[in-house]
């Protein structure tokens, strides 16, 4: 079917050439013009519109020129506009052309556009119905410009686009010329997106060429891009090329930098040098007068910036002379500028501080009146005296009795809180100069010392170290001590009480409920005694008061912080538990004992609830227990499966088993007490064999031990010599018999103790036990 059906195409075409007859002016109906760029595309239109409402298009063919065969046809007759058959001439066309039967107006499309494309194209158009129409388009093919060459005031092609440098001052020539293209293009200088200058000119058929004129270039020049553009169209981008100009700039300024002050002598000094605005690098010298210095160094902050430092060292001759910096670019004459510095070189002040002439610095005590004189050598001379005492500088203070009057300082009854280092310090432009220091000691007598423990708790029986501190000066005191309850004063003998320098321990133990009160602690040095006596109150150790105001101040995913106020430690040193309980199984989760009433613990399972019990606990037991509920928040990925419980020894399970082991400690006690009363009440009974029975019974008792189950076998060949010479040891101290009237003595003491317990009256008609026990 394919070949019938382009049989049939030849065959017509071959009929139209046959039958072909000259087409007239009169018979084309209009004329195009249609521009387009070698290498690009070109569109040459066709009316196709049929001028009735039911005709349609049969065939269009394409002619060029006064050609009388075609180049192109699009035959459409049978078929729908998809199916059009299309033909092209190959020698002419080559496969470049397709005819867009779609498009209004409808178009011939030639790819790749060759110079020989040019000239006048003819469409035919034969209708089922109308009359055939035809259609003249007119192609311009334009050729546009093959390059552009850049060139300086010498003629030469500018290296890497880079035009200079040039020093400030100078004119520049810059030229580009243009090569090939029709119509010969149009040749522009741009500066950035403004268009610095359109005079061109043709130098042949194929060369255009465009000069521009930079006039006294400025700083301002420094950098600019100039580009150079060809066109001859507007259907494709102009060729362009563009150079940078460079250019050599001198010095903007040359600054010294820093303050301008007068210097240290024989101290090591950095000056910089700033240069701003030199292309290149400028060339930085120094000098001090005539004499060039050398020991420098350039840093470059920026492009534009570059700092030269000094490092010298001044000496007193120095003084007077110029410090100068100069700086120059290289290849620029006349560039160089310089900054000077006229050095003038100071020392602090020396400054002697002496005390009063007609004072003794070892007999000054509180109430008499000071002075300090301060001697002062100084270049330039001191702009203020300062005072200072232990660091901290004096004021003139009148109503304080401190007087400052420039070079002498007064301190009017002068008490013991003005002892201490005295320092004058002079200060010039080059800086402070502290004088020698002074040490004032002022003599007073004894004073208690703050920040002391003023209340005592203790029990019955027990002994509490009560320690009074003083200070005094000179050092060396006495001591006195008295207890006071709601009745009198009664001094307690020096011999119940150490004395260690300014401090004395008296080791106090109350035995009756009258035994508690107030203790009182005077001391005395050569100046006198103390005026208000340091007090302590002595009271009954108790449990200390509960927490409270306890509140929940942060709470994470895994964490808790707990803070309370902290009640009446009960006259003993306390601490504060806080226990952490899983609200559902209330395991312990946590205890944390802390020295203040303020909790952080971490570790906490995520999104669980908890109970808190918080007290605090000293020597005498725990307070009352303060309960919260508490609950830590979910996490973003919260785990599916539980994290297996780890046992871990808490505070609170070691402090029971420590309970245990004291009580199984108690009772081992109490049964060897009882064996020994047992072998007392023998040795009674036979007085006369007392050391046979004594031997006997230390055998039997060593047999009776070594043969127990429950007691481990002793046996010297495990012991090391160490263990062998202290069990020596102890059978010194502890012989194995015991007398009777040692055990009376027991029997006494035991007695004494319960009187605490029991009615004087009472205790007074109790007889001994004479009998023996038996346990």
């Amino acid at each position: 079917m394919e070949i019938l059906v382009a049989t049939i195409n030849i065959c017509v075409i071959l009929f139209l050439q046959m039958t072909y007859a000259k087409i007239t002016k009169e018979e084309i109906v209009s004329v195009t013009a249609v521009e387009a760029v070698a290498g690009g595309v070109a569109k040459l239109p066709c009316d196709t519109h049929p001028p009735l409402a039911n005709d349609k298009v049969h065939l269009v063919i394409w002619y060029k020129e006064t050609s009388d065969s075609p180049i192109y046809s699009y035959d459409n007759r049978g078929n729908h506009s998809e199916q059009a058959a299309h033909w092209s001439e190959a020698t002419i066309l080559g496969g470049r052309a397709f005819f867009l039967a779609a498009d209004t107006p409808a178009k011939l499309t030639l790819e790749s556009v060759k110079d020989q494309d040019g000239g006048t194209y003819r469409c035919r158009v034969d209708f089922k119905k109308s009359p055939t129409r035809n259609t003249q388009v007119n192609l311009n093919v334009i050729l546009p410009p093959e390059k552009l060459s850049v060139l300086d005031e010498r003629g030469e092609h500018i290296q890497d686009y880079r035009l200079g440098p040039y020093n400030e001052g100078t004119s520049v020539n810059i030229t580009c010329i243009s090569t090939g293209g029709r119509p010969l293009p149009r040749v522009t200088w741009w500066q950035e997106n403004a268009l610095l200058d359109e005079s061109y000119e043709n130098l042949s058929e194929r060369r255009v060429r465009n000069i521009v004129h930079l006039e006294r270039l400025e700083r301002s020049h420094l950098n600019k891009v100039y580009t150079c553009q060809a066109s001859n169209n507007n259907h494709v981008t102009p060729i362009s090329s563009a150079v940078t100009l460079d250019l050599n700039l001198a010095p903007l300024w040359v600054k010294l930098m820093g303050e301008r002050k007068p210097l240290s002598s024989d101290q090591t000094y950095e000056v910089s040098c700033e240069v701003v605005g030199s292309r290149p690098q400028p060339l930085i010298t120094w000098w001090k007068g005539s004499v060039e210095l050398r020991n420098t160094r350039d840093t470059y902050p920026d492009s534009n910036t570059t700092i030269s430092t000094l490092t010298f060292v001044p000496s007193m001759d120095d003084s007077g002379k110029t410090l100068m910096c100069k700086a120059s670019t290289p290849g620029v004459e006349g560039s160089e500028l310089k900054d000077s510095w006229d050095l003038n070189v100071y020392h602090v002040p020396l400054v002697i501080l002496e005390l009063g002439s007609n004072l003794n610095a070892s007999s000054i005590r509180e109430g008499i009146g000071v002075y300090f004189e301060c001697n002062i050598k100084s270049n330039p001379w001191v702009y203020r005296v300062s005072w200072r005492h232990n660091g901290k500088t004096l004021y003139n203070n009148a109503s304080a009795g401190i007087i400052v009057s420039n070079q002498s300082l007064v301190l009017q009854n002068v008490s013991r809180a003005r002892a201490g280092i005295y320092t004058c310090v002079g200060s010039n432009q080059e800086g402070d100069g502290v004088s020698n220091p002074v040490y004032l000691d002022v003599k007073f007598a004894p004073i208690c010392r703050p920040g002391q423990q003023r209340i005592i708790g203790v029990a019955r029986r027990e002994t509490a170290r009560v320690l009074c501190e003083v200070e005094a000066n000179p050092p060396e005191v006495t001591f006195v001590w008295k207890f006071n309850n709601s009745g009198d004063a009664v001094d307690i003998p020096s011999a119940e009480f150490s004395v260690d320098k300014t401090r004395s321990v008296e080791p106090y133990t109350p035995h009756h409920e009258n035994d508690y009160g107030t203790l009182l602690c005077w001391a005395r040095n050569d100046l006198g005694t103390q005026s208000v006596p340091c007090v302590y109150h002595v009271i009954p150790a108790g449990k200390p008061d509960g927490l409270s105001n306890c509140t929940i101040i942060n709470q994470t995913v895994d964490a808790l912080n707990v803070e309370c106020s902290e009640g009446f430690d009960g006259g003993l040193s306390q601490r504060f538990v806080m226990e952490i309980f899983n609200a559902n199984t209330m395991q312990l989760v946590s205890n944390v004992t802390s020295r203040t009433p303020w909790f952080i613990v971490t570790g906490l399972t995520s999104g669980a609830d908890f109970n808190i019990a918080l007290y605090a606990i000293n020597n005498k037991g725990k307070s009352d227990v303060l309960h919260l509920n508490a609950y830590t928040l979910k996490s973003a990925a919260h785990q599916a499966d539980a994290s297996p419980v780890v046992m871990e020894l808490t505070p609170l399970l070691g402090m029971l088993a420590g309970v245990v082991a004291s009580l199984i400690l108690v009772a081992l006690g109490i049964i060897l007490v009882l064996r020994l009363r047992g072998k007392d009440c023998e040795e009674k009974q036979h007085h006369k064999k007392i050391n046979t029975s004594e031997m006997k019974m230390s055998n039997e008792s060593m047999d009776s031990l070594e043969k127990n189950p429950d007691i481990i076998p002793h046996n010297n060949e495990y012991q090391d010599p160490d263990e062998k010479a202290f069990e020596r040891l102890n059978s010194r101290l502890y012989p194995t018999h015991i007398t009777l009237d040692g055990a009376r003595k027991s029997m006494k003491d035991e007695i004494t103790y319960a009187e605490l317990q029991l009615p004087s009256g009472l205790y007074n008609g109790l007889p001994l036990q004479e009998e023996c026990t038996v346990y």
